[in-house]
């Protein structure tokens, strides 16, 4: 059963555009396109820290509480609103209570954890989700009637409220709701939890801060396969006969099928020319994720993709975006065309890591996330 601990918790005291860009210049040495240079990316991490010491000098944080304590919190965000829980899991249960279902990059792992190491905080928790637990839900109902909260709006729209829980019954009884479930599942933060797994052991744990969401509150996004041509170009018209092998191709139009939730086995398939609902010929295994199948029917042996992570011809993005954003994407030069897959259910999701099995690469995206720097976790900091 997945353990669950208070945790010493701060808050910003606002979450203004101030605020926002000191996050950015701190998270600097976490891009992946910072560069190989030893000497670049030195200076990026030395001034990364000093924007840390500069944030934590203006006091913009709230002081290190007497004792530790959960996180109540709540997202509305474009009609949704989103419930979770932020504590500490301990890391060295990713793999066996906490599920993952994306392979952990090492590379990226690392670079996540010299920079805790750096900084000494974890201000951006994994993503977590659950089967729906009437014992928790019933747990958590206490928190969101309480005064005590912290309340932000976000650039984007996004009203986030935090309520600390320092009543010891009420954290006992959420603590003890957490660990009745049969498994949490990581959504959205492999990496982060990969770098959790290295970190030094305080208190008997590995310290992960992590939120938790149920599979009620999730909404899941597909990502796009966006096809490359300015590296070893794809012929896409010889791809679209290959793919009749497969499919009936159904012309439609873009603005139709945009927003629309693609059946089990549907694919939409979109050229700057033209758009197809690729319907398949033979049924589809259900057990198999719809992007599991595309990368195994269509982006291996019919495109030639056979490591979606590392191939420099394919791109990613979510499709929680605008259709003129797509379109905009869709008409850049390097864009061959894009293949869209049905999201996966938060079920699917649970199913694949039961299996101890692993989705491509950017299988999902889980919205809203909590915002990075919302609450941190400091253990050494005064």
């Amino acid at each position: 059963m997945p353990a669950f601990f208070p945790f010493e918790a701060r808050f910003p005291k606002s979450f203004e555009e101030t605020f926002q860009i000191l996050i950015q210049r701190i998270q600097a040495p976490l891009n992946p396109n910072k560069g190989n240079d030893p000497l670049t990316i030195e200076a990026i991490a030395h001034e990364a820290l000093r924007a840390f010491n500069d944030m934590l000098d203006q006091k913009i944080w709230t002081s290190k509480p007497e004792k530790p304590l959960l996180v109540g919190y709540q997202c509305q965000f474009r009609g949704h609103t989103q419930r979770g829980l932020i504590g500490l899991c301990n890391a060295d249960e990713v793999g066996r209570t906490i599920l993952p279902h994306e392979n952990i990059r090492l590379d990226r792992a690392m670079d996540i954890q010299r920079w805790q190491n750096s900084m000494n905080c974890q201000w951006t928790p994994v993503f977590l989700s659950y089967r729906f637990s009437p014992d928790l839900n019933h747990a958590l109902s206490a928190v969101w009637s309480q005064s005590d909260v912290y309340h932000y709006v976000m650039k984007d729209g996004a009203r986030i409220d935090l309520w600390p829980i320092q009543d010891p019954t009420t954290i006992k009884h959420l603590v003890d709701s957490v660990q009745k479930l049969p498994s949490l599942y990581i959504a959205d933060g492999h990496h982060r939890a990969g770098a959790c797994q290295k970190i030094e052991i305080q208190h008997g744990i590995r310290p992960m801060l992590s939120i938790l969401v149920s599979d009620r509150d999730l909404r899941v996004y597909p990502f796009y396969r966006r096809i490359l041509n300015d590296q070893s170009p794809l012929p896409f018209w010889d791809i679209l006969d290959q793919l009749k092998a497969l499919f009936r191709l159904k012309p439609c139009s873009l603005e139709q099928m945009f927003y629309q939730y693609l059946p089990a086995g549907h694919f939409l398939l979109v050229h700057r020319e033209a758009c197809w609902l690729l319907q398949p010929l033979h049924s589809v295994e259900p057990q198999i994720p719809d992007v599991q199948w595309l990368q195994e029917n269509v982006l291996g042996p019919i495109c030639g993709i056979g490591d979606p992570g590392s191939d420099p011809r394919l791109d990613f993005g979510s499709m929680n975006i605008p259709l003129e954003t797509f379109r905009s994407i869709l008409h850049q030069a390097q864009t061959e065309f894009i293949v869209v897959p049905r999201a996966p259910s938060p079920e699917e999701v649970f199913r694949t890591a039961d299996r101890g099995e692993n989705m491509p690469p950017k299988s999902t995206s889980f919205e809203p996330k909590i915002p990075s720097g919302l609450v941190a976790y400091m253990p050494n900091q005064s």
